[in-house]
């Protein structure tokens, strides 16, 4: 299975800002909160390698199964470590391709 290419951005929608941006700021111990929710594919993919169990609970419930899709699909570079990106794949019972490099 082959990634994607990633595309613009997606934002957070405003409504679920509130309940995320703590996660946000957990994952993301650099920056504000507010400037990562601005790409929802990054801030799932963080909250996948670094958030614990109540972090990936709250943001499956809120952003969807098809979030979390969207990172294996067309993950940001750079943000897994092995460990995570095997789990996630075998947790929606795909097979584990090579992880993402960063191309300069």
């Amino acid at each position: 299975m082959e990634t994607q290419t990633r595309s613009m951005p997606r934002a957070i929608p405003l409504a679920l800002r509130l309940a995320l941006r703590p996660i946000a700021q957990k994952v993301f111990w650099w920056g504000k909160p507010d400037e990562w929710l601005e790409d929802s594919l990054r801030f799932v993919a963080q909250v996948m390698v670094y958030g614990d169990l109540d972090d990936v609970r709250t943001t499956f419930d809120l952003l969807g199964k098809d979030a979390f899709l969207d990172v294996l699909n067309s993950p940001p570079p750079g943000v897994f470590d092995q460990k995570s990106w095997a789990f996630w794949h075998l947790y929606y019972s795909r097979p584990v391709p090579s992880m993402p490099v960063r191309r300069l």
